[in-house]
């Protein structure tokens, strides 16, 4: 049987029967699924609600894989796996480090995210911080957020520097002057005879 309408319903039912029937015929019955990974977009913020998972401030990629672990982040929520798992989905190279990993103090733990190809704003960190807040227990405290941006650059720069001494001579420049003076006396104090020799050196003046 093809229809619903019998032959004594009126002529109005069994038009409507048959474009329900070709609008029917003709639609994709794949494209039909509530996987938030296919589902159509319209229906993101619909299964969000139904699972309980915050999409405010993602995009639409990051959003459809939040929701697909929904089940898995509501069974281990409060616990460093809940919050790896939620941080994965948005940040894939998000690490988390509890306190016994780095000698800190109890229940503190720490959040590392690193980025080469894409910006770190405001929209960014402020997804980073709620999804820490919605699968954390109330016990654990964040402790730090580190944000490391990492850039790729093709281009070389070199720098070069010469350094050198110039040491000029000069002429030999007298720098003193010697004096020799000799007193000779006779036997009888007749005659006295001063000598004097005065030594200048004018080498290499020029």
């Amino acid at each position: 049987m093809n229809t619903l309408i019998l032959n004594h319903h009126p002529l109005q039912s069994k038009a409507i029967d048959l474009s329900a029937k070709k609008r029917f015929e003709d639609l994709n019955l794949a494209s039909i699924t509530n996987l938030a990974l296919n589902c159509d977009e319209r229906l993101l913020s619909v299964l969000a609600n139904a699972y309980d998972v915050s999409i405010d401030g993602l995009n639409e990629k990051e959003a459809r894989k939040l929701i697909s672990k929904a089940l898995l982040l509501d069974r281990y929520n409060g616990t460093a796996f809940a919050i790896k798992e939620a941080l994965y989905a948005v940040f894939p190279t998000a690490v988390v480090k509890e306190w016994f990993e780095y000698n800190g103090k109890p229940y503190f733990f720490k959040v590392k995210v690193s980025t080469t190809n894409v910006s770190f704003d405001e929209r960014s960190l402020n997804a980073l911080e709620r999804l820490i807040k919605n699968f954390k227990n109330v016990r654990s405290v964040l402790e730090t957020i580190e944000i490391e941006v990492q850039s790729k650059n093709n281009s070389f720069n070199a720098c070069i520097e010469i350094d050198g001494e110039t040491i000029e001579v000069l002429p030999f420049q007298t720098t003193a002057l010697e004096n020799a003076s000799k007193n000779t006396f006779n036997a009888f104090g007749v005659l006295i005879c001063e000598i004097s020799k005065t030594n200048i050196d004018f080498k290499g003046v020029s």
